[in-house]
């Protein structure tokens, strides 16, 4: 009778443990599952705050770029011509951040569509030297384009967004330089493998390890870490052409040694496997 006795309790502890593993267990999945709605809400909040402050920031922006744009064209008056090119200048920078912004959102939705078309790819790259090469002139700084190509290359992808990652990395290039240094802009064609691979190299300070860890950052440590970034920018740049390397079909890295400089390239096939849309 004892060990009957035994038993049944053993039994009931048992199944009390079962029951309360099962409750805890209940538990903690309801709440799981209210922290992830929490968490998709928040996000779905701060990307649509995000699109509307970028949508409501462009329109003032391009009022200004205009009367700007005017008033720098149309005076001779050198303060005023000097003025308004300061203005203009510094409303293209706001304009791009906006965009960037704008286009981050898209791809975190998967809502930015690649307009692929046929294009070519040397023709590209020197129009993305000529774009800088005033600003790199200012600043003693020489851009060098180089290629292992003999011929024209046509090459099927997305040209805008191309020419938005390269300017995005030679504009990096010429900020984090040194008087004097060097913007390398170089494109080899791999006929084997069919692809192309860009690679951006500056005779800067180079990144520390502290710099590297913020590299890539997604949209919402950005938007933490705003108040705190200093005038070098928030990194918007880099965050958005990494974005958009993956979204080519490529994968956007670096090589860095600190006193030397740094080199960011990516590799994109000759041809995109999507159907021509432009």
């Amino acid at each position: 009778m004892s060990t009957n006795n035994t038993m049944l309790g053993a039994l009931v502890g048992l199944l009390i443990c079962l029951t309360l593993g099962w409750g805890l267990t209940l538990y903690g999945y309801r709440r799981l599952r209210h922290t992830l709605k929490q968490q998709q809400a928040k996000e779905q909040r701060m990307q649509g705050f995000m699109a509307s402050l970028s949508h409501h920031l462009r329109t003032p922006l391009n009022g200004i770029m205009g009367y700007a744009e005017y008033i720098h064209s149309s005076s001779q008056e050198p303060m005023v011509h000097f003025t308004s090119k300061i203005i203009l200048e510094n409303s293209l920078e706001m304009l791009q951040l906006v965009n960037g912004m704008l286009d981050l959102n898209k791809i975190k939705e998967g809502q930015l569509p690649l307009a692929v078309s046929s294009f070519d790819v040397y023709d590209l790259l020197e129009s993305v030297r000529r774009l800088h090469q005033a600003r790199a002139t200012r600043l003693n700084i020489q851009v060098q384009l180089s290629t292992n190509q003999q011929t024209t290359l046509k090459m099927t992808a997305d040209p805008y967004r191309l020419r938005q990652v390269l300017s995005h990395l030679v504009d990096n290039a010429i900020t984090f330089n040194r008087p004097k240094g060097e913007v390398h802009l170089q494109l080899m064609h791999d006929e084997t493998a069919n692809t192309l691979t860009f690679t951006v190299t500056d005779t800067g300070l180079g990144m520390t390890r502290e710099v590297q860890e913020q590299l890539f950052a997604n949209l919402s440590g950005l938007a933490a870490d705003f108040p705190a970034k200093d005038k070098t920018g928030v990194g918007l740049g880099l965050t958005l052409s990494h974005q958009l390397v993956q979204l080519m079909g490529g994968k956007l890295d670096y090589r860095t040694e600190v006193g030397v400089g740094s080199s960011f390239f990516f590799t994109l096939p000759l041809h995109t496997r999507t159907e021509v849309t432009a």
